[in-house]
């Protein structure tokens, strides 16, 4: 008798097209360091207006759109990770 394998068994993970394990974008924050119009700049502080993200810089009184700002992106993961109470180590109070 032989046995056959399952297609699941030889075909990878289906994911969703634009899906993966890790993924990059920008994060704005206060006190990050960015590159506007050649120069480096201050993000003071950003707000969500009109459903579009805003970014105040300081010493500037008009906010600036993120497009027109160059920051090195951040790496982020969609996988859960452990964090220190699930390795195994214990506290008490």
């Amino acid at each position: 008798m032989q046995v056959q394998a399952t297609p699941r068994e030889h075909s990878p993970e289906v994911v969703p097209q634009g899906w993966s394990k890790h993924f990059v974008m920008p994060v704005f924050r206060h006190g990050v360091r960015v590159k506007y119009a050649g120069r480096w700049e201050t993000v003071d502080y950003v707000k969500l207006r009109r459903l579009e993200l805003m970014v105040y810089l300081l010493d500037h009184a008009e906010p600036v759109a993120p497009r027109e700002l160059e920051l090195a992106p951040t790496l982020f993961t969609t996988e859960r990770m452990p964090t220190l109470q699930n390795l195994g180590y214990t506290h008490s109070l």
